[in-house]
């Protein structure tokens, strides 16, 4: 059905083409009740007429533009009012899926490794029970909420600090010389930045900026010195959620270098509470822009000279990073060796010294960082020899080579160490093994260096393809017995190292040692089932009933009056191991 033809408002012929003709751009014939197109294609014929607006001058036209971009504008731009979720592992079930994924990185429990069935299959035939991650969950909620009902759920919404706890976390940062381990600010640059942005001298885009790396360098001072009593009433969990309402800006800031550190921050900040997806998507965003920056060089551009220095610290706190990230995975790391120069900072403090295992007043002269920067290089070296998809496919005495070339690497780093401070791969069968090292770097060292020898002989395993319960009629290699026994070892002295320096362990950072953890009481967990009968069995197993009290302790004399989640369920884990360990040894006799 034909409309009715209104006059055009612009004057002129009225265009009285139907759709279907104009859809086609053919003449339309204008027959009434319908054309011949319309007739023979069987459809309705109908004229829609444009609406009729009023001409508008070019003045209000452009006002309307104005609004309708302001208006898309806060569409896109986030709003402090805007809640971004992280993860409170004070809350149990957060605790509780933090946990599940550090558990699925660790050795037969990982998400690609072969073992996963022989795993569970062994378990039952020697205990006659299931290893149910889902029960285990529910059983140590039902009892976390028994325990601790009275405890409360934290509400983490976004909190912006005022200027003197900036200033005070200034000066904190300053006074310390924690540029020294942490170098994510210039120490020069930090009151004239904030006194900056409390001058409104900056522009917005540059307002910021400057408001995300200061809101987000507070958060990450309030929460490593929460202890303090300049900083008890802090809220670091909120001022950081607040910070990353602002990363879309950072993003598109590739060369700022505040943008850089305020990413960087974000990085150090959620990793240790157990994000470790987060952490590294942050992470890469903060190289994307060193590379930007011409940080991975050592020669500096006539940009940066001015800063290159700093920016050369910044870059191996990223390398440091993203080589952890990617040994403890066994991803491809974020930064190409090849693409970088990797000559050691000039004030990177001596191996040699007990400064890296004492803690003692630090200098604003040296760098230390939170571990030994050559682990990392290691580390890096480990990845590409032996994890990478290439290491994987070459011929078994090309692995055997490298395995040997990096025990030997590692051999070395240990040996520059002052001899009282030196990891010892056989701790564990040294009962009068002490500890020597009451320093944070001390424990990173020593249990990085654990690691490492634990994957370098780990690799020998894998590549065979003999595990436990496997034999010569597999049709494969047997694995270096020495590398067997190196694994162990370090499997062993990870848990025992661990025990010794109960007075280092921080509770609200645990996730920090948690893979470390997991994958030797795992390693060791599993060894057991196979040989209930081995000599080593009830010495393994006092071990871990050792950590399994040293996580009691730390649930009963938490800093936070109660138990934290994540105690509670390591706790809760090493008890159902134990559990099953003891069943299956009563079977076996």
């Amino acid at each position: 059905m034909m409309t009715d033809l209104r006059p055009n408002p612009r004057g002129g012929r009225h265009r009285a083409a139907c759709d279907l003709c104009r859809h086609k751009k053919i003449k339309c014939d204008n027959e009434k009740p319908a054309c011949e197109t319309c007739r023979l294609a069987g459809v309705p014929c109908i004229i829609t007429q444009p609406a009729v607006s009023e001409k508008k001058s070019v003045t209000e036209q452009l006002a309307e533009a104005q609004r309708r971009i302001h208006e898309l504008e806060d569409r896109i731009t986030p709003q402090p009012s805007i809640r971004l979720h992280i993860r409170d592992s004070t809350n149990f079930d957060e605790a509780m899926e933090i946990f599940k994924w550090h558990l699925s990185c660790a050795g037969p429990l990982s998400l690609t490794s072969p073992q996963k069935e022989a795993f569970f299959s062994i378990i039952h035939d020697r205990t006659g029970h299931l290893f149910d991650l889902d029960a285990f969950a529910a059983r140590v909620g039902r009892a976390y909420n028994t325990t601790q009902s009275t405890r409360s759920t934290r509400a983490l919404v976004p909190k912006w600090p005022d200027g003197e706890l900036m200033r005070r976390c200034i000066e904190q940062y300053a006074d310390q010389h924690l540029y020294s381990v942490f170098p994510i600010a210039e120490p020069s640059r930090l009151n004239a930045l904030l006194n900056e942005y409390d001058s409104s001298g900056l522009c917005e885009r540059e307002h910021t900026v400057a408001r995300a790396f200061l809101v987000a360098f507070t958060a990450f001072m309030t929460q490593i010195h929460r202890h303090l009593p300049a900083f008890t009433q802090a809220e670091p969990d909120c001022y950081i959620i607040a910070a990353l309402t602002l990363l879309p800006h950072l993003i598109l800031e590739p060369r700022n270098i505040e943008a850089l550190q305020a990413v960087l921050i974000m990085a150090q900040y959620i990793t240790p509470t157990g994000q470790t997806e987060s952490g590294q998507l942050l992470l890469s965003v903060a190289i994307r822009a060193l590379y930007n920056l011409g940080a991975h060089r050592n020669d500096p551009t006539p940009a940066n000279t001015e800063h290159h220095t700093h920016l050369r610290a910044l870059f191996w706190a990223c390398y440091a990073m993203d080589k952890e990230m990617s040994i403890r995975s066994s991803q491809p790391p974020l930064i190409n060796d090849s693409d970088c120069d990797l000559d050691l900072p000039p004030n990177y403090i001596h191996s040699t010294s007990t400064h890296q295992f004492i803690d003692r007043p630090l200098s604003g002269d040296i760098l230390l960082y939170p571990s030994d920067l050559r682990m990392s290089l290691l580390k890096s070296k480990i990845y590409t020899h032996l994890l990478s998809p290439a290491a994987k496919i070459l011929p078994e005495h090309r692995k055997l080579e490298s395995i040997r070339y990096l025990d030997h690497e590692l051999a070395e780093l240990k040996l520059s160490f002052p001899i009282h401070f030196q990891p010892d791969p056989v701790a564990y069968l040294r009962p009068d093994y002490k500890v020597h090292d009451f320093s944070l770097r001390g424990m990173n060292i020593h249990l990085e260096y654990y690691y490492c020898l634990r994957v370098i002989h780990e690799a020998s395993i894998v590549s065979s393809m003999t595990y436990p319960g496997a034999g010569p009629e597999t049709g494969r290699a047997e694995p270096l017995a020495s590398s067997v026994e190196l694994y162990y070892h370090a499997v062993r002295s990870t848990l025992l190292y661990f025990v010794r320096v109960e007075g280092l362990v921080q509770a609200p950072t645990v996730w920090i040692h948690a893979q470390f953890i997991l994958s030797s009481v795992m390693a060791l967990f599993w060894n057991m089932l196979h040989t209930p009968s081995a000599n080593t069995f009830h010495s393994d197993l006092q071990l871990l009933e050792r950590v399994r009290r040293l996580f009691r302790r730390l649930c009963e004399n938490c800093w936070e009056g109660a138990p934290l989640p994540p105690l509670f369920i390591f706790e809760g884990f090493l008890t159902m191991l134990v559990n099953l360990l003891n069943t299956a040894l009563s079977r076996s006799k």
